[in-house]
């Protein structure tokens, strides 16, 4: 009887430390961030889920920016670009997808998604047929030859199935969506409402990061 009582009173202890602890750093689950897995990934990581014809991930270039600038350089981020925005365009949420992708393997993703982004939010100009996209990629140096024997390429292809399939396993509904270590959502709505959104944000990723 002694034993039990023993493991009962370790055991609370042990869950009002962890209870303790996430109250210290003044984060909860449901409020600040989700469990969306019982296994996170191994190696820390961050995925932003995203699409370059969504304005709140324009707005949010700036935060995410910062947010790569304040974490340990241990933890991997990169982003995924989803394949079901605009919905009301199928062909162009897939042509993006593989530009992105396109971009990706030829080294020039931040240029491209700042350019797209550009044109799209500042310039008011959408773009979403391959001969537009084949443009943008020329202002950035890449001749015409090489995007398309890129964006064809089996690399390309895996890359694109592999941001699909990313989004649908951590069931993304939004954009942009930020899931750290494969396991936690960060509720950005959260993380808005603060007086200094950027410092709000790092801490917050910084104590998922190591969250078991």
């Amino acid at each position: 009887m002694k034993l039990i009582l023993t493991a009962i009173l370790l055991m609370a202890t042990f869950f009002s430390s962890v209870v303790g602890a996430n109250e210290a750093q003044g984060f909860n689950v449901g409020t600040h961030y989700q469990v969306i897995r019982d296994k996170g990934s191994l190696t820390p990581q961050l995925t932003e889920h995203f699409s370059l014809y969504c304005v709140h991930c324009f707005y949010s270039e700036g935060l995410f920016k910062q947010l790569k600038s304040s974490i340990n350089s241990d933890a991997i981020f990169k982003r995924s670009h989803v394949l079901f925005l605009p919905q009301s365009k199928p062909k162009w949420a897939n042509n993006m997808s593989f530009a992105f992708a396109t971009a990706r393997v030829l080294n020039v993703e931040d240029q491209f998604v700042a350019a797209i982004f550009d044109f799209h939010f500042n310039n008011k100009m959408m773009l979403g047929e391959i001969e537009d996209i084949r443009d943008v990629f020329s202002m950035l140096g890449i001749a015409k030859k090489t995007f398309d024997q890129t964006i064809s390429s089996p690399q390309v292809q895996a890359l694109v199935k592999l941001m699909a399939e990313s989004a649908r396993d951590d069931q993304v509904r939004f954009t942009p969506d930020l899931i750290v270590n494969n396991k936690y959502r960060v509720l950005l709505s959260s993380v808005r409402k603060n007086a200094d959104p950027e410092q709000e944000l790092a801490r917050l990723v910084k104590f998922l990061l190591t969250n078991p």
